[in-house]
């Protein structure tokens, strides 16, 4: 829905490129577009943002009010639009695009497939949020304040520019692993590496994972860079043996979109196939973040575990669910979670509790691993208890794969 020509040829030329996607028409206020709905019972719909005197909101709340059609938000890159995009996701808009985007985009490789793509995830998953009877349209001060409270345009349009570069960051090869030692405290031997994803991209720098992944899992690209991850890490891990360093694990984490995939086991077995790294020397971390059901995660981990490889739960005690996961599932190692791990020498409260979960694991025969070690004082600490593994800054902070044989070398 658009009042400007330019909008409208800007959708005609994006959905002409997909013979899945049909136009089933283009009104210029909401009630238009209401009656259009109702008519043609359409799986997604557009919204201009630049339609003056908030008719876009208005067609937004009408829409939201009577049908649970996913909703796609166009606006431009003003400081206007953007205010009235953030408002508009607050309505429960399904996704947003910024309109100058894909004008310029037209010309350029990808842009296309990218919305396309997005339609039919916003139209896979339906609408987010529902319209909040509380908040009433009343001017565009109201709108700003509301607004401000929960997004602001930087983060918007930074989000919308991080998924749009991560979908070519494989292809453009921009990401790399960097490695951090797992290192047995009483011979101060290295015994296995976690591998660690880091993307760099040339119009954005460096993207911390705190913000990229949670992106990839969202679009659904995680499943692609999730192979890889895995597929490097094997490759790497088979490379070290092969150049004469001793022979040990590495480890890679799992998200909650990996793991939930029907074909993870499969996967894990082709990548080790094709690398000919033995599965004893994969090593898979999990969450209990993952928030899964009991009896198909029970299911997916027996499976992993037929392949031969450890399972290792990640973070353990930063929730409520960490005994249940030690309980029911098949599990190899637990890594206490680095917020345990500060001030240990002074004997507070953590120091208990990292103790009680060092006692426990080894009565259910468990290795564990202490996460985010950093002082002399720590890591003594951790011996008088009993912990056999520790990783974190003390040893080695995460490094590149260039830098691993010499670090090795001086540590075994």
């Amino acid at each position: 829905m658009s009042e400007s020509i330019d909008s409208q040829e800007v959708v005609k030329t994006l959905f002409e490129q997909d013979e899945q996607f049909n136009l089933v028409g283009i009104a210029a206020h909401g009630h238009a577009a209401l009656a259009c709905m109702l008519c043609d019972k359409p799986d997604l719909v557009l919204i201009d943002m630049a339609l003056p005197e908030l008719l876009g909101l208005t067609a937004l709340q009408l829409i939201m009010e009577h049908s649970p059609t996913p909703v796609i938000v166009l606006s431009t890159s003003t400081s206007e639009g953007s205010v009235l995009t953030i408002q508009a996701m607050r309505l429960g808009a399904a996704d947003y695009f910024h309109k100058d985007m894909l004008v310029e985009g037209l010309h350029r490789e990808g842009i296309i497939s990218y919305f396309l793509e997005r339609c039919k995830l916003t139209i896979q998953n339906g609408v987010k949020g529902v319209y909040p009877a509380a908040i009433q349209m009343d001017g565009n001060a109201e709108l700003a304040e509301i607004s401000s409270q929960m997004f602001n345009e930087v983060l918007l349009r930074r989000r919308m520019d991080i998924e749009f570069h991560l979908r070519k960051a494989l292809k453009l090869q921009e990401f790399k692993l960097v490695y951090q030692p797992v290192v047995e405290i009483h011979t101060s031997r290295v015994v296995g590496l976690e591998c660690l994803l880091r993307w760099n991209n040339r119009h954005l720098g460096h993207v911390p994972p705190t913000e990229f992944i949670a992106i990839a899992e969202e679009s659904g690209l995680i499943h692609e860079i999730g192979k890889w991850v895995l597929r490097e890490a094997c490759t790497q891990n088979q490379k070290w043996q092969k150049a004469g360093l001793p022979p040990m694990f590495v480890a890679v984490n799992l998200s909650r979109k990996q793991f939930n995939d029907c074909r993870l086991s499969l996967t894990i077995a082709e990548i080790l196939e094709e690398t000919g790294l033995e599965p004893k020397y994969l090593e898979l971390e999990i969450t209990e973040s993952l928030s899964v059901d009991a009896r198909l995660a029970s299911d997916t981990l027996g499976e992993l575990k037929k392949l031969g490889v450890r399972i290792a739960m990640d973070d353990f005690g930063t929730g409520y669910s960490s005994l249940g996961y030690l309980r029911d599932f098949p599990i190899d190692k637990m890594k206490i979670d680095k917020s345990f791990i500060k001030d240990l020498q002074n004997q507070t409260v953590n120091a208990v509790i990292v103790n009680t979960m060092i006692t426990m694991a080894k009565h259910l025969n468990l290795l564990v691993v202490a996460e985010g070690v950093e002082t002399e004082e720590e890591l003594q600490a951790l011996r008088a208890y009993g912990c056999r593994f520790v990783q974190g800054y003390y040893y080695s902070k995460p490094v590149e794969v260039q830098h691993i044989e010499e670090m090795l070398v001086h540590l075994i």
